[in-house]
Order: C-alpha cells, then structure tokens, then sequence
C-alpha cells in the first residue's frame, strides 16, 4: 500500500507542474514559453491502471497497417501525451478539459476513464488496451544511444516505431507469453534513441522508440520535464551516502 501511495504522489506532484513537450511526436521540440502565453492543452497527463507499455520493444514487426509490437501489460501510474490521443472525441474532450492553466490533477483527464473503461475508439473501433509511458523496467533497458541514419558510419536502423496513444489488442498465442498485448504502432523514419546501447532491433524487428532530439546526451538526462524521471534514476543507483557538499 505504502508504494502505491508513493507512486500516485509523485505523479500528482508532476502532473500539477507539467509544462512539457510531447516526447513522442516527430515534429521541432515545442518552444516551453508558448504553453504559458495563452492558453494551451495540457501536454501530457497522469492516470493510474491497466495499461499496454511498449517501451522498451526492441522487434516490433512491419504491417500492412503500420508496425506491430508485443508489449507488456502494466498496472501503475502511467502519463499520456494529450498530441498523441488518437480517440478523436476523448482527445478533444481532454484539450479543453486540461489546459496548462487549469491542470488536470491524477485520473481527472477525460482519457483516463477511456482507457480505464475500454472506450478508447480508433477509426469505429474501441480498443480495451492503450500504450502509454511508464516506468516498468525503465533500469534495465533506458541505456540510450544516438541513432542517426544521417551520420558518417552510421550504423543501425533506418526504421523505428512510435507506440504512444497506440490502440492494442490481446494476442491469443502471443510468442512471448509475458507479452501479450499487440499495439498498432506508427512507422518513423530519421533519427532516434536507441535502447540498450543499440541502434538494431532484435530478432529482425525494430525499435519502439521516441526522436533523437528528446534525450540530452552530455548531461544523460531528459531534454523535457518528465515525470518520475529523477526517482526511477536514483532507484537504479547502488546502494551508498552521498558525499557533504563542500
């Protein structure tokens, strides 16, 4: 109990002060002053429950619809990037409801009971799973490498998938059978983060990843606000005291 309390309360505390850009779209990094201008959509939210996490997938397959990705199926605190919504009517229902002036607090945005309730719908189709951010084995696969098909000696893929806001669907046989959710992912091209030190998929596959640009790599940190972060980091530290400042 005292670590369910703890994880909702640090995403409550973050998402009252998320003034972040969306890491999964492909487009320039969002300027942090225009969301404090006017008011603006709240670009990332909080919810607690069920949810596909497709992470740290290094063999999403190409479809005919996309990419397809076997992810995990995950019970815990979870952020959803409000561009990514493709539920055309919750997505908007969620731009007006959370706004960076009027924040939605944990479990308050309209997506939430969607995807909580199976009533995220995509082209006609309710889909009983999502793929959303969170931080389940974020210590054993977060190692990230710049992968840039655009540099001398490059070498890796030219292809990887972006799974946020992914409708999903239960596999009946899936070959990895802690993976059973399959999520209709988006096919990227260009520069992205690696996982695991590596730029090549596993097993054939390619990467579920996010653009190149979000990760900071001289100071191994985010290049956005993202929540958790700092905790999940310092959790994956050995054991020791830190030193007296001087």
């Amino acid at each position: 109990m005292k670590a369910r309390f703890s994880a909702i309360t640090w995403v409550m505390l973050a998402v009252k002060s998320l003034g972040m850009a969306s890491v999964a779209g492909t487009g320039e990094k969002a300027d942090p002053g225009d969301s404090h201008s006017a008011v603006a959509p709240q670009l990332g939210v909080a919810c607690t429950g069920w949810h596909a996490l497709c992470s740290g997938v290094t063999d999403c397959q190409l479809s005919s619809e996309g990419v397809d990705c076997d992810c995990w199926r995950v019970n815990e605190p979870y952020i959803v990037m409000t561009s990514e919504i493709q539920d055309v009517k919750v997505k908007r229902m969620t731009e007006i409801r959370c706004t960076n002036r009027h924040p939605c607090d944990v479990d308050e945005a309209p997506v939430c009971g969607a995807i909580n309730d199976g009533r995220y719908e995509v082209e006609g189709v309710n889909y009983p799973w999502v793929s959303t951010f969170s931080y389940r084995g974020w210590c054993g696969y977060y190692d990230p490498k710049a992968c840039d098909p655009a540099a001398d000696g490059y070498v890796g893929d030219f292809y990887w998938a972006i799974c946020d806001g992914a409708p999903c669907t239960e596999t009946e046989n899936p070959p990895d059978p802690d993976r059973p959710l399959r999520c209709q992912c988006r096919l990227e091209e260009g520069a992205f983060i690696g996982v695991k030190n590596s730029c090549t998929g596993e097993n054939g596959g390619i990467i579920s990843s996010v653009p190149l640009w979000v990760w900071d790599f001289e100071n191994d940190t985010w290049q956005v606000p993202v929540p958790g972060y700092d905790f999940v980091k310092g959790a994956c530290d050995s054991l020791h005291s830190d030193a007296f400042p001087e």
